[in-house]
């Protein structure tokens, strides 16, 4: 039998204290290219190893001083490298006691003496491999061991990143949600100064203007020729413009929001029908109208854009407004039997939609679109109603 390549030159220590068996053993490992080193003792044996561990120990039972039992014990006790190292007991002892005793002290392996040169090289090569193999196994798992470390720590940065980015990209769109939501209520509130202004203002200019040229036809309309056909035609021009200021005053901010949410909503249905000529059904299931003016700000502007949709491109004959205020809640609804649409193909230019769900959003609330093409459309929203105040709230 002849030795691997891939084990040649490994260090075999050979632990006996009669030296016929320490060079019967030598003979037959030295020239199969293994090194090899002896010891006449367990405490020479012990130095040895603690000085270079081998990579496997041939040792006798039977020595001076402490036995072969007590140095496998010791060596595997001690931990480090030496506990790894292999040993084969060589013994004269074939009992199956003296066997077991042997392998609870630690040994892999024995052979019995008189040594035969095949089986001490085959039980050599054998554990030299297996050695080589639990060295290499060890490694790998040492690597694994790293390479999860690594994979756990790049995890955890990843996750670290991955949360941070979240909460960053959370507390941008908290900002620009609030900014929006300013943004909109400072619009409202031009909206609403505009509307006033043009009212009290223009309107009021117009108004008078108005009753001038009445005065005018009454004082002079006798004694100048075609003055009440000018005045005439000059008063169906200011009444004309005292339309449109009232038309652009409502649609800016109309004043029957100032009377509820429940009754802007009538006049805004009314509207709807008078312009459109679809038939449009409003339901007011009002148990709680609790809402602030930005929420039913909110719920109005939802709903006129809705309505200005269903206009525009539903091609629809009839449309169903509900708002329910109950239970803390309020929920508002507009559908329509139109043609529908696919709300995942939107035109990224149109904001109708994704105003409402900002504006809605702003106030803690929630929108659905539920629209398929050739079907119905529902567009619907929830807000949360402000808390009631408690009695010791109340002024």
């Amino acid at each position: 039998m002849t030795m691997s390549p891939d084990l040649r030159g490994r260090t075999i220590l050979i632990v006996d204290d009669a030296p016929a068996n320490l060079a019967l053993a030598v003979s037959m490992l030295e020239r199969h290219g293994l090194r090899l080193a002896v010891a006449q003792s367990g405490d020479e044996a012990l130095r040895r190893v603690a000085f270079a561990p081998p990579d496997l120990i041939l040792l006798d039972v039977m020595l001076p001083g402490i036995d072969g039992f007590e140095v496998c014990r010791r060596l595997k006790d001690g931990g480090g490298p030496a506990a790894a190292v292999p040993v084969i007991f060589m013994t004269a002892l074939g009992g199956t006691a003296d066997k077991v005793a042997g392998f609870r002290a630690g040994a892999v392996d024995y052979v019995t003496k008189p040594l035969q040169a095949e089986e001490v090289l085959a039980r050599v090569t054998t554990h030299l491999r297996l050695a080589a193999m639990q060295a290499r196994l060890a490694s790998q798992n040492a690597l694994l061991l790293a390479e999860n470390r690594e994979r756990r720590e790049a995890e955890r940065a990843l996750r670290q990143y991955r949360d941070d980015l979240e909460r960053q990209v959370a507390a941008r769109t908290a900002e620009l949600r609030e900014l929006g939501a300013h943004r909109e209520g400072a619009r409202e509130e031009e909206r609403r100064r505009i509307a006033r202004e043009l009212h009290d203002e223009l309107g009021q200019a117009l108004t008078a203007l108005r009753m001038q040229a009445a005065l005018l036809r009454v004082r002079f309309g006798a004694e100048v020729p075609g003055l009440n056909e000018q005045v005439r035609n000059m008063t169906e021009l200011v009444d004309r413009a005292i339309g449109v200021v009232r038309n652009v005053a409502t649609t800016l901010r109309p004043t029957v929001l100032d009377l509820g949410i429940g009754s802007a909503l009538e006049w805004l249905v009314d509207e709807f029908q008078k312009h459109s000529g679809i038939d449009c059904r409003l339901t007011l299931a009002l148990e709680e109208e609790e809402l602030n003016e930005e929420q039913a700000i909110a719920v109005f502007r939802i709903v006129q854009e809705s309505l200005t949709n269903i206009a525009r491109h539903a091609g629809a004959s009839e449309a169903v407004v509900t708002l329910r205020c109950a239970a803390r809640q309020c929920a508002v609804q507009v559908d329509d039997d139109g043609r529908g649409f696919d709300p995942a193909r939107v035109p990224p230019h149109s904001f109708g939609l994704l105003g409402m769900r900002e504006r809605v959003l702003s106030l803690d609330g929630q929108v659905t679109v539920d629209s398929r093409p050739g079907g119905r459309t529902r567009i619907a929203a929830t807000l949360p109603l402000p808390p009631k105040p408690s009695l010791f709230e109340i002024d």
